[in-house]
């Protein structure tokens, strides 16, 4: 048995109402003593999936999933200044573009997300949302300086780039934040829960930060060595002495609640070892608040006969149609900056995977929980990714960039994948944490 198995066998007890402790899950037992023995909870888990967001909150997406954590919202940042941070436990924020989601969350977002962590919150920075705490003095940066420690990856004098020219920088005022490679990396873990016991393990490396911790920030793992998927996009005597022996992985206490600073892709689904270590930070570290069993929001609606067919047979459509078009952009030689992220168009199908891969189980379902009005939303981005992906399939094909256009699709892709997810996950949540379908797995 692999360990999403063994976890999802806890979450559906704690899911139910059960009680779990650490040092009981499955496949782990070398937490046996004192303070060790803590309860666990199912967690309500909240992913940033607004301005700035990449397409790498997808990948929170896949590994919640596989462990069954199945109460996921997904946030912008207005839903983050606007109170949503009080009905999650767990906040998530993925790589993309650190500039563009400290803007869009400025200092209303700001303050709202340190009284979230304050109280017991958890917070989960990957990537760009593990820039986004660390100590700056750049305009909305600033705002967010929760974290003292430095990054490694920052210089005046630009070193030459060996490859990937487009992905290897990002101008920083007067400096520039440098990534000396790409892909995966190997990392050694300190010896404190709930990295305890692992040894080493790879993870990769999109442009997350290297970090030298202070006294008040607790490293958890170090960069040790690079792997032979390595890819120096620098001379590699300079991408040791930037990353080896630098922190990969810190956490610090704020207030009741935690912040844990991933630079390596901790939620790539590639990655199972890293994939446990991020659940077991979330097991023993989130805020502990009780779930409501199969429960349906008073402002949600159950669809169900004719309304869930034809809603799933216009999803179904317009995504095959976008797929088809999307493999075709990826033959041509084109990309797009976005902020201060480059997108080429293999970007796109990450969208449009996560939601084809899904409409099946929600094909074959009897009902769907859904927010008032949300089915009509969802029919209207389906359709207008399908006319989106023509317009720069013909733009390209005249060409022009594609630039205005791709903005606007990688923002409905970002809405329309949101929008899908909190169907999909609210609907196997009534359904995972009903104790008789419980009853009737296990049975």
């Amino acid at each position: 048995m692999n360990f999403y198995e063994q976890y999802l066998a806890i979450n559906k007890k704690l899911a139910c109402g059960e009680r779990v402790l650490y040092s009981q899950r499955e496949g782990n037992h070398s937490h046996e003593s004192g303070n060790n023995n803590k309860i666990l909870h199912y967690p309500r888990i909240g992913i940033y999936t607004g301005t700035g967001a990449s397409h790498s909150w997808l990948w929170f997406v896949e590994i919640f999933e596989r462990v069954c954590f199945y109460d996921l919202s997904f946030l912008d940042e207005d839903d983050i200044k606007n109170g949503k941070m009080n009905e999650i436990d767990v906040l998530a924020m993925s790589g993309g573009d650190t500039f563009s989601i400290a803007k869009a969350l400025g200092a209303r977002g700001s303050e709202k997300i340190q009284s979230f962590i304050r109280e017991g919150g958890l917070y989960i920075g990957s990537c760009a949302g593990a820039y986004l705490p660390l100590n700056s003095s750049k305009t909305y940066l600033n705002l967010f300086n929760y974290v003292n420690a430095k990054i490694t990856n920052l210089t005046r004098t630009l070193p030459v780039a060996k490859t990937n020219s487009e992905k290897f920088c990002t101008p920083y005022g007067c400096s520039f934040i440098f990534h000396p490679v790409r892909e995966a990396v190997r990392l050694t873990p300190i010896e404190v829960i709930p990295f305890k016991g692992v040894g080493s393990l790879l993870a990769p490396l999109y442009g997350g930060p290297p970090m030298v911790a202070s006294d008040q920030t607790e490293v958890l793992a170090y960069y040790s060595d690079f792997t032979d998927k390595t890819i120096f996009l620098v001379d590699e005597s300079l991408a040791r002495d930037t990353l080896l022996g630098k922190a990969a992985v810190v956490r610090k206490k704020m207030g009741e609640g935690h912040i844990y600073l991933f630079g390596p892709h901790f939620e790539h689904p590639h990655f199972p070892l890293a994939n446990k270590l991020l659940v077991d930070v979330i097991y023993w570290d989130s805020r502990k608040i009780s779930l409501p069993n199969g429960y349906v929001p008073r402002d949600h609606m159950v669809v169900q006969g004719a309304d869930l067919k034809r809603l799933i047979r216009i999803i179904k459509r317009e995504i095959s149609n976008s797929r088809i078009v999307a493999v075709g952009l990826e033959t041509m030689p084109v990309n797009w900056l976005i902020g201060k992220k480059v997108y080429e168009p293999a970007k796109i199908r990450e969208f449009l995977e996560a939601i084809w891969t899904r409409i099946k189980c929600l094909e074959n379902a009897n009902q769907i929980i859904i927010s008032a009005g949300k089915d009509d939303l969802l029919t209207q981005s389906v359709l207008e990714i399908t006319s989106l992906l023509r317009d720069i399939k013909k733009e390209i094909d005249n060409e022009m960039a594609g630039i205005e256009s791709a903005n606007r699709l990688f923002k409905l892709l970002n809405k329309t994948s949101k929008l899908f997810l909190e169907i999909y996950f609210r609907s196997n949540m009534v359904y995972f944490s009903s104790p008789r379908v419980y009853s009737e797995v296990m049975n």
